[in-house]
């Protein structure tokens, strides 16, 4: 951000990817839980398939909108 600024297309991105993916954590530790699943790993890929698929619209839709 100080870089590029936060107005610039770099900065954009980069705050729509940390809004979304922030829950990753969040999720596994509270759907785990509640669910009372003891293996996570699939829960773990699952989230980070999310969160890389997240990006990628991110970034898409940022290169369409300006």
């Amino acid at each position: 951000m100080k870089t590029y600024g936060v107005d610039s297309k770099i900065g954009l991105i980069t705050s729509t990817i940390m809004g979304s993916t922030e829950t990753t954590i969040y999720t596994i530790a509270v759907y785990s839980s509640v669910v009372k699943v003891k293996k996570t790993r699939f829960v773990l890929c699952a989230a980070l398939l999310g969160d890389l698929i997240g990006m990628l619209i991110s970034v898409g839709i940022w290169r369409i909108l300006s």
